[in-house]
């Protein structure tokens, strides 16, 4: 077939096939080439970490600093970007003086200038620089100012970042701006606070007189998951707040500190205006007292909020014999929260 036979219409179907064909065929290189690009770096960022893992035990011993030149050596050639994530990877595994260790070979690197540098760039760079430098202790002192972020996002995630390097009394400063941002976020720094160590015991019980009823909540909340029982005043004076949520958060408080002398407040607090005050009221109560326990509890089986009198019948079978007899007593007068709380306990004692 001659090309002076085909018409025009025919000239211009092959020449955009061709020209679709040569783009298809590009295409398809193209993406070979960068897969094998892909595949060879990450085999390069693999060598590197292992080549570093072998090398940290001498990092700590080293008295010539060849080990250092050694470790830099790998950094340089798997490049910034994944020497950071390589060596806050190792970081988050390893015990404190080989994390202490890897923080030098971060700052000898350059590595925290660079991170200081993306500090400032998008709110996700900046999270992946919280990270960096809660693996690494903050070589490059980012977190003091990442704590004052505008965005939320990475102003809790410098909070949580600090508390686990045991510097909350830092992070306290932004307790009350925090805490606003809804119920997770409060959950979330009270589990931060609480695992602190050394916790800020003095600085919470002071914050929990504060004006501002998520920070009583969450600070009496640490306190309480801490087990922080030289604050057990602070916690007690927490179940009559005025607020409803911290009189709860303060009995869950005491049910988590198991100390004993906390079992008045509780009591107490069976009589409190607020059915869900005294739902909580009654765990805490069979929690702290035991089978002394049970005949405060047992009257609110005959509560009129329904979700008391369950709780109330759980917490009886949780206070031993005399709280089974109780449940017995309310089953036989035909209180249905007692009947089923002992076929629980029946199925549960049984097996099936």
């Amino acid at each position: 077939m001659s090309f002076d036979s085909l018409s025009f219409g025919e000239t211009v179907v092959i020449i955009v096939v061709a020209i679709e064909l040569v783009i298809v065929v590009t295409a398809l290189v193209a993406l070979v080439v960068m897969r094998g690009r892909a595949i060879r770096r990450e085999e390069n960022v693999d060598r590197g970490r292992s080549e570093l893992a072998e090398v940290m035990p001498d990092l700590t011993s080293d008295q010539t600093g060849e080990a250092m030149k050694r470790a830099t050596i790998i950094v340089e050639r798997v490049g910034k970007d994944n020497a950071r994530r390589l060596i806050t990877e190792l970081a988050e595994f390893v015990t404190i003086e080989h994390a202490t260790t890897l923080a030098e070979l971060f700052v000898a690197s350059g590595l925290a200038e660079t991170s200081q540098l993306t500090a400032k760039s998008r709110p996700w760079e900046r999270l992946r620089v919280i990270r960096e430098a809660r693996a690494l202790n903050d070589p490059g002192g980012v977190l003091a100012t990442l704590l004052k972020d505008d965005n939320y996002d990475v102003q809790i995630a410098t909070f949580e970042a600090l508390c686990a390097l045991g510097r909350a009394p830092e992070a306290l400063v932004v307790l009350e701006q925090v805490v606003a941002q809804g119920r997770l976020v409060r959950t979330r720094i009270t589990d931060a606070l609480a695992a602190t160590d050394p916790l800020p015991v003095q600085e919470l019980a002071q914050l929990a007189q504060s004006t501002t009823r998520d920070v009583r909540q969450v600070s009496i909340g640490a306190i309480g998951r801490a087990g922080a029982r030289q604050a057990l005043d602070v916690v007690i004076t927490g179940v009559t707040d005025e607020d409803v949520e911290v009189r709860i958060e303060s009995l869950r408080a005491l049910t988590e500190m198991e100390d004993p002398r906390g079992l008045p407040a509780a009591l107490s607090a069976l009589n409190d205006e607020f059915w869900e005050v005294r739902s909580a009221a009654v765990g805490t109560s069979a929690a702290l007292g035991g089978e002394g326990a049970v005949m405060p509890i047992a009257v609110l089986l005959d509560d009129p909020a329904e979700w008391v009198r369950h709780n109330a019948s759980l917490a009886l079978g949780r206070c031993g014999p005399a709280g089974t007899s109780a449940l017995r007593a309310a089953a036989a007068r035909g209180n249905e929260s007692a009947s089923s709380s002992l076929a629980e306990h029946r199925m549960a004692r049984e097996g099936t």
